[in-house]
């Protein structure tokens, strides 16, 4: 299947979420994706396991002017008059047995008529039943439109091709990962635990360098607490602080999504300020954030891939899994 689809949203991430929603996968949340930058600019991101790909750019004013929107199809039955202080709003009725929130025939077209009424499972009257869960708030969508074709024209393929099943030597090193994973927990201090799974990081995945951040619970900014690399005693001893969504490492924090970037120079979303600082030359980037509870702890990040520029969805994997041990741990520590 191949869809275009004009989104307005404030990253690409959010764009890719909200046109998931537009092809009727509400809830679905993307944890490891592979992103590389184009020479146009656009970023070709290549969903990790289902290996599904998408091309996401930018559009000028005068492209989003002249894209050519495909005519919605009608709706079933006999036409219904739109109000338009409605448009763009669906309320979405909780799961009862925790599976995924049933969406409203239609709820997916550019203009929606919200409910009128108290929702169906809201109580009426003090004396009235109080089902539980009650209804989440309405739903604001931002605007969706499916184009008739790109407003640039596809040459190529796009993202990666999806990689063959991993080698004997992968099942070793997961498995390998897995047993040592567990002996953080020998650890009281939590700069030792974290170093220790940041050098496990290094040892199983070939990087220059890597870091793990701390993200302080109100603020969201970002810290250095462990790194490895040339620039290591300078970063630490300089007590840089990343603002909160500053950056890939504050993207992936924010967005509570494993990345691997490529090209990073080839990005203008790249947040240069640590390189500038530290002369220091990144290439590649492999982020995940730890998450335990729905709390981001922070990120573990690896640097410049060696010898080749691109990680791959199976370090990506990997590098995901270690962050998670380490919110694990870090929860634990309380």
């Amino acid at each position: 299947m191949s869809v275009t689809l004009r989104v307005d949203a404030p990253n690409w991430m959010q764009a890719l979420k909200t046109g998931f929603f537009k092809l009727g996968e509400a809830g679905l949340v993307v944890h490891n994706v592979l992103v590389d930058v184009a020479d146009d600019g656009s970023l070709h991101v290549t969903e990790g396991g289902s290996g599904r790909v998408f091309r996401i750019r930018e559009l000028s004013d005068a492209e989003a002017e002249s894209a050519k929107v495909k005519a919605p199809a009608p709706a079933p039955g006999p036409a219904r008059a739109v109000d338009p202080s409605a448009a763009q709003t669906v309320r979405i009725a909780a799961a009862q047995a925790g599976g995924p929130a049933p969406v409203p025939a239609g709820a997916l077209e550019p203009t929606v008529v919200a409910a009128r009424g108290p929702a169906a499972d809201r109580p009426t009257g003090r004396a009235a039943p109080r089902p539980t869960p009650l209804s989440t708030p309405a739903l604001v969508l931002p605007t969706i439109q499916e184009l008739v074709e790109p407003t640039l024209p596809v040459r190529g393929p796009i993202g990666r091709a999806r990689p063959p099943p991993p080698p004997r030597e992968i099942e070793d090193v997961l498995a390998d990962v897995f047993d040592r994973v567990q002996g953080v927990y020998q650890f009281r201090e939590a700069s030792q635990g974290l170093y220790y799974l940041l050098d496990l990081a290094l040892e199983k995945i070939p990087a220059e360098a890597g870091s793990v951040f701390s993200c302080e619970l109100i603020t969201g900014t970002l810290r250095f607490v462990a790194v490895r690399g040339p620039k290591s005693k300078e970063i630490l001893a300089s007590r840089v602080i990343i603002p909160a969504g500053k950056g890939i490492v504050g993207f992936c924090a924010v967005e509570g999504v494993s990345l691997a970037l490529s090209d990073v120079q080839k990005d203008r979303r790249w947040y240069s300020g640590v390189d500038e600082r530290f002369d220091y030359d990144t290439r590649s980037v492999l982020c995940s954030p730890m998450v335990s509870a729905g709390r981001t702890y922070g990120c573990l990040e690896l640097v410049n891939r060696k010898p080749s520029p691109t990680f791959t969805d199976n370090e990506l994997g990997l590098l995901s899994y270690i962050a998670h041990q380490g919110a694990l741990f870090l929860h634990a520590l309380g």
